[in-house]
């Protein structure tokens, strides 16, 4: 469990990032999603710094009062830079970065923005971006059915309808994204994230990485139209998209390293969590095998 008290600041130019630093090792960098924080990834850094990997666990941009700017937008390039940036202000030359659901949309970026400073990736719960575009994101009424919440945030009063009865928006999106997962660890994931969204900036933050999605990019990033120059490993829930795992499939050709896919067949949104012994397993040999090379 990690405790608030162990988490640092450190600015560089307008932004700051708030983050967790343990072990000693190659540096490993994990980004978790949405509705979450990077305390969720205490066991799996745990276990990583037992292996002789150096782990980082930082707040998204928006997650926590200290990282907001004002006026700072959440268009993919920026939060590209957000991740190349925390590298630059821990004065690391390179890292693996991990990353779950908007965690993932920001290593996908990250690589596309500066790939000579990525390692290799392991996107968390998202395929390749290309793969997401309005003609292919949407297959099927279970992936559709699951999306809703793409355009229930860009409505005016989603940050009121999102604190509701004690933010019971937040316990339906649990239910319906991990259906399977149960248990404290589970519920604890659930409360932490209502702590951070009690503080209105903080859920404005959130739910404005959403509506930067239909906002046309003032600085594009086309990078990401290219296969990335990297290597993967991408992990996904076998209930997770309505069980449409086709994006993933058409992602491996989408890295120029290589990417293999790692399912979990029983797992929904949070695969890493709801069958979190075998992500370790697969992560670690993984690590152990890119940076051998």
């Amino acid at each position: 469990m990690l405790i608030e008290a162990e988490f640092q600041n450190v600015t560089r130019e307008e932004q700051t990032w708030r983050y967790h630093d343990a072990g000693q090792g190659p540096p490993v960098v994990l980004f978790h999603g949405f509705p979450d924080t990077p305390h969720s990834y205490a066991g799996i850094a745990r276990a990583l710094n037992q292996a002789g990997y150096r782990t980082i666990l930082p707040y998204l941009r928006g997650y926590h009062p200290d990282t907001l700017v004002p006026g700072r937008g959440y268009d993919l390039r920026s939060v590209a830079e957000d991740a190349i940036g925390l590298l630059d202000a821990l004065e690391l030359e390179s890292a693996v970065l991990v990353g779950h659901d908007w965690g993932a949309t920001v290593v996908y970026a990250a690589t596309a923005l500066a790939p000579e400073r990525v390692d290799a990736i392991v996107p968390i719960a998202i395929p390749h971006p290309k793969t997401l575009k309005p003609k292919n994101a949407i297959q099927g009424l279970g992936a559709l059915f699951m999306a809703r919440h793409l355009l229930y945030f860009q409505m005016p009063w989603s940050e009121a309808g999102t604190r509701r009865s004690d933010f019971a928006y937040l316990e339906t999106i649990y239910r319906r994204w991990g259906p399977n997962w149960r248990g404290a660890e589970r519920d604890d994931a659930l409360r932490r994230a209502k702590e951070a969204f009690s503080d209105p900036d903080v859920l404005e933050g959130a739910i404005d990485w959403y509506r930067a999605l239909f906002k046309k990019p003032k600085r594009p990033l086309p990078g990401l139209s290219k296969p990335l120059r990297t290597r993967a490993l991408m992990v996904a829930g076998g209930k997770d998209f309505g069980g449409h795992l086709g994006p993933y499939k058409k992602s491996q050709a989408l890295f120029e390293g290589g990417a293999e896919v790692l399912v979990m067949p029983d797992a929904g949104h949070w695969p890493h969590r709801e069958d979190q012994p075998k992500f370790v397993a697969a992560l670690i040999r993984f690590l152990r095998e890119i940076l051998a090379t």
